[in-house]
């Protein structure tokens, strides 16, 4: 008689019971979270930050570079605007300069134009005062060829020396008023002195000039020689 032994209920495994078990029980414990990049926060070769560090790092990198650049900016301004006003105050400097030296240059070409005028009137003046003895010698020169009883010699003397007077005259010679003037020892020099009311009729309670013994000359406001005169007073 063969015995045979029916299996146990307890040890019978159904088939697939294993193959479903495991899959459900997966998805429920990563419901809701993304997957992460393969590599992801892992360090790469040879110590090298992985793709997410190695971003980070860049936008520190970025953020701190534009700063640098912001404050550079801002530092350059600064700078232009240090140098703009260094070169506002040099070029005013230079006109203020400029101002100054202009001003003593005029200051210069006319003292200089003034000495050379004064010098050449100095000399105009030395070589008139040279004339002044021939013009005294022409006056009586002509006052001898009107005398005379020839017209023709008293006029070509009265001539000449009409334009030598004309010629000293525009060079700045004047004569010293004489007869009838009030005495004046800055251009007069008395070489007479008579009663005034013999001479003239009447008193005069001033000196006056009655008679001109020589002439005196002024070459542009300056004495070359008093007028010598007779005084009655």
């Amino acid at each position: 008689m063969t015995d045979q032994t029916e299996p146990r209920s307890d040890d019978a495994v159904q088939p697939g019971a294993h193959d479903d078990a495991s899959p459900a029980s997966e998805p429920a414990a990563d419901a809701g979270v993304p997957p992460v990049p393969e590599g992801a926060g892992e360090p790469g070769p040879q110590g090298e930050p992985g793709p997410q560090s190695a971003s980070a790092a860049d936008a520190g990198t970025g953020g701190r570079a534009a700063e640098t650049a912001d404050a550079d900016e801002e530092r350059s301004a600064g700078e232009l605007r240090a140098a703009l006003d260094d070169a506002e105050r040099a070029a005013q400097e230079y006109l203020d300069h400029l101002r100054r030296e202009r001003a003593e240059f005029e200051n210069f070409r006319r003292r200089t134009t003034k000495e050379r005028m004064e010098a050449l009137d100095r000399g105009a003046e030395s070589l008139i005062a040279s004339l002044l003895g021939v013009l005294d010698n022409f006056g009586y020169t002509l006052d001898a060829a009107r005398a005379s009883e020839d017209d023709q010699l008293a006029k070509g003397v009265e001539m000449v020396h009409a334009e030598l007077v004309k010629v000293l005259t525009d060079a700045g010679l004047d004569e010293v008023p004489g007869v009838g003037q009030p005495f004046d020892p800055a251009v007069h020099e008395a070489m007479l002195q008579v009663d005034a009311e013999e001479e003239l009729g009447e008193a005069s309670e001033e000196p006056v000039v009655v008679e001109v013994l020589r002439p005196g000359y002024r070459f542009k406001g300056r004495v070359l020689r008093p007028a010598s005169v007779k005084v009655a007073r």
